[in-house]
């Protein structure tokens, strides 16, 4: 492992436990995108790779979903209910239709090997948005309160408060939670935003902070409220 690697961990090792001085030295690096950057993919990869061995470990012990189908559909065939339906085409063919349709369905959520690989891209790209984001929207909004400082500070600060996201590594195992990411995270953001912008009061630090994720949620509000018909038409259109 390289030096400059070694550094890095030991960075996101203090700015995972609030450091400020470790968000100042992100915030003046040389090229704090760039670096910003490079913290963000590390997180992501090294998370990735948790999240691909928990979707392998869930898949392993996940029984064969065709077998399953099968052994309910013998179950279901066997009550009197369904001898009964037999004598309806209609009945039958209805049913049928809809148990195919029901097992696609499931078949969308159960683990495989390829989602677990997928993750390996997935994660990264995912955390490497959200740190722009926010990051974006919170330098706008310190802008807009005030601040002198550059993007490039708030990019590289806020690219270490990410950190807390290493705590999820241990959601690999088969149905282990870990509690308080986000309130870290979110106390980590406050910490690099403190910092980049220190002109500002607490309290326009701390709206800062909370603009980005509210005017997400607002935008994901919208656009669901824009997809309620397009989504009602295929899912029509997916129906047997």
């Amino acid at each position: 492992m390289s030096h400059k690697l070694r550094e890095d961990f030991r960075l996101l090792w203090r700015g995972l436990f609030l450091e400020p001085e470790a968000y100042h030295e992100a915030a003046e690096e040389s090229n704090p995108f760039v670096h910003g950057l490079f913290l963000i993919v590390i997180v992501g990869v090294i998370v990735g790779v948790a999240n691909m061995i928990g979707v392998m470990l869930d898949w392993a012990i996940t029984p064969d979903l065709q077998q399953l189908k099968e052994t309910i559909l013998n179950g279901l065939q066997a009550m009197p209910w369904f001898q009964a339906m037999r004598d309806n085409p209609v009945a039958a063919n209805a049913f049928r239709q809809q148990y195919e349709f029901g097992w696609q369905i499931a078949n969308l959520f159960t683990p495989k090997p390829t989602n677990g690989f997928l993750t390996l891209i997935t994660t990264p790209a995912m955390l490497i948005l959200s740190w722009l984001w926010f990051s974006l929207i919170a330098h706008a909004t310190a802008r807009i309160l005030g601040s002198k400082a550059k993007l490039g500070e708030t990019l590289g600060a806020s690219a270490l408060a990410f950190a807390p996201v290493l705590l999820n590594v241990f959601g690999f195992l088969p149905s282990v939670v870990v509690a308080g990411i986000a309130t870290w995270t979110l106390l980590a953001r406050y910490v690099a935003i403190r910092r980049v912008h220190e002109n500002l009061t607490w309290v326009r630090s701390l709206i800062a902070v909370f603009v980005p994720p509210i005017l997400l949620r607002l935008v994901v509000v919208v656009l669901i409220i824009l997809a309620i018909p397009v989504m009602g038409v295929l899912f029509r259109g997916m129906m047997p």
